[in-house]
């Protein structure tokens, strides 16, 4: 097995682990090439109607939040063992490696075992179509672009940054810190290209659910809507690295 194998855009259809059976999570991994983009949001997911910005939820509804998941970055495959790297990360840099044996069962069906970690995962491939990939930059951010059709999957965030774990826990106790508003800069979203606007079926930002995140201006020339934690948009253009890396050889 190779990267060549894993191409398209898989949805898992479950996830267990030692007291957990998890069926409802969304999650979508699309691959092209090395380049993936993951996203994953859990069900029971807070109310957000009414709310301007994600700053004027509460404690409680930004902590749910916070379950979600977002990565990407470069696969390499051993051995049926598929290692990938988190260039990007939504909760920071990760404290472990994440690696999983895979196994194909059947046309589609792909199992998903933990290497380093006891869980098991099931794949199912939605779609094989054309796929394209892009990692991109804008001033401190990243970003990667996983395109099967229409759909795709983008994430954006600063590389390199220290983990969530002390900030939910500052939020848990009842502290706003800056590194709150620092991570709800960072977005992953799930969206679909409509003509040369990008519109988002599902986001680690719930409230831009529904609007566009990117714009197509010309071949490639792509602008990024960012939103931040106190709803405060802008226009950021995004660099192709991928074309750059290719022209340079």
């Amino acid at each position: 097995m190779g990267p060549e194998d894993l191409q398209g855009h898989w949805h898992r259809a479950w996830f267990k682990a030692p007291g957990v059976c998890d069926h409802e999570t969304a999650v979508h991994w699309m691959q092209a090439g090395r380049i993936y983009a993951d996203i994953r949001i859990p069900s029971g997911r807070p109310d957000v109607r009414g709310a301007r910005a994600l700053s004027d939820l509460s404690d409680a509804a930004l902590l749910r939040l916070l379950t979600a998941e977002g990565f990407a970055g470069t696969i390499t495959v051993e051995d049926d063992i598929c290692t990938w790297a988190r260039e990007i990360n939504w909760h920071g840099t990760p404290e472990t490696v994440d690696r999983g044996h895979m196994a194909f069962e059947g046309a589609g069906r792909l199992i998903e075992t933990g290497v380093d970690a006891d869980y098991a995962e099931l794949w199912h491939r939605r779609a094989d179509k054309r796929a394209r990939a892009m990692h991109l930059t804008a001033e401190t951010f990243d970003a990667y672009l996983v395109t099967i059709g229409k759909s795709f999957v983008f994430g954006v965030a600063t590389p390199g940054v220290a983990g969530s774990a002390s900030m939910i826990a500052s939020l848990q106790a009842g502290q706003r810190s800056r590194a709150l508003h620092e991570h709800f800069a960072h977005v992953f979203a799930f969206a679909r290209w409509l003509g040369g606007r990008a519109m988002v079926d599902l986001c680690t930002n719930p409230l831009i659910e529904g609007q566009a995140i990117l714009t197509c201006r010309a071949q490639d020339d792509l602008v990024w809507h960012a939103v931040d934690f106190l709803g405060r948009s802008r226009d950021v253009p995004l660099t192709d690295r991928t074309r750059a890396q290719h022209d340079a050889a």
